[in-house]
């Protein structure tokens, strides 16, 4: 059975052990672990300051309030290339983030290397991340991460992970919502000044003092007695919705540099409000 062990940061790690590893490898490990911990902090350090230029509205707010003040476990869905904005607005609340085994893409060390570190900025903020890799096997970390909901955490999850398509969503959060009965937040995001990486999911960064959107949308529950037929249903429609969040995003986001009067009868602008424990 694979032993689990907390870090820093809230990181659960159900590595199984490996007798016979050796000793310069191991060490090995550490160094670039140390290294990788060390630059994460740096990143999360200078992309705090450029959060803290950004003019970030958010619209749909009580959503998420009303939830929280109820103490109901929730799961946020984000699309995965646009995920760094409800990241840093959610910092503050106590969430699981369940990383999944990613694609690997032509250089497949610099691909370990970027999951590694987006990881480690995810424990820097304060979320519990619970990595795949760490387990034995996919399932387990499934099952751990199942665990943790059903107990009354709530948690982060991509709804096109690990590797896409992008804006495409998987049937993963309509699967967790229906075995643990917590409620799916969906959260669109746009920028109006960003960079994209060349990556699957275009991830996006925002450039500091740009306009910024998030747009959170009704809960979403997931009836437990539904069967594994209506998922891909149900993953449609929660796809429809975070396109649609997206979309009302980008309109709030490009409104002040196009001079575009916006309709916000769906929901009332909050001007960064970050949410507490």
């Amino acid at each position: 059975m694979t032993s689990t062990t907390e870090t820093r940061g809230g990181d659960l790690r159900g590595r199984e052990a490996r007798p016979g590893r050796p000793l310069l490898l191991t060490v090995r490990d550490r160094v670039v672990g140390g290294a990788v911990w060390l630059f994460a902090l740096a990143a999360v350090a200078l992309f705090r300051v450029a959060d803290a230029t950004l003019d970030l509205r958010v619209f749909g707010y009580e959503h998420l309030g009303a939830l929280l003040r109820a103490r109901r476990p929730l799961l946020v869905v984000v699309w995965h290339g646009k995920g760094l904005l409800p990241v840093f607005f959610l910092q503050g609340l106590p969430l699981v983030v369940y990383s999944s085994q990613s694609r690997v893409g032509p250089i497949p060390p610099l691909s370990r290397l970027v999951r590694q570190l987006t990881l480690a900025s995810l424990t820097h903020l304060g979320y519990q991340v619970l990595d795949a890799a760490r387990f034995a096997s996919e399932s387990r970390g499934v099952i751990r991460f199942l665990q943790h909901l059903t107990s009354g955490h709530s948690g982060v999850i991509a709804a096109d992970g690990p590797g896409g398509p992008i804006f495409q969503a998987k049937p993963g959060a309509a699967y967790v919502a229906r075995k643990t009965g917590v409620a799916l937040i969906p959260v669109g995001a746009a920028m109006r000044d960003l960079l994209a990486l060349d990556s699957w999911d275009r991830f996006e960064i925002p450039q500091p003092f740009t306009r910024a959107a998030l747009t959170i949308g009704e809960p979403l529950f997931i009836p437990g007695d539904a069967d594994d037929d209506t998922l891909p249903a149900l993953s449609e429609h929660l796809e429809t919705v975070l396109n649609d969040l997206t979309a009302q995003a980008e309109v709030e986001a490009f409104a002040e540099a196009t001079g575009t009067q916006t309709n916000r009868e769906w929901g009332s602008g909050i001007r960064d409000q970050r949410p507490s424990r």
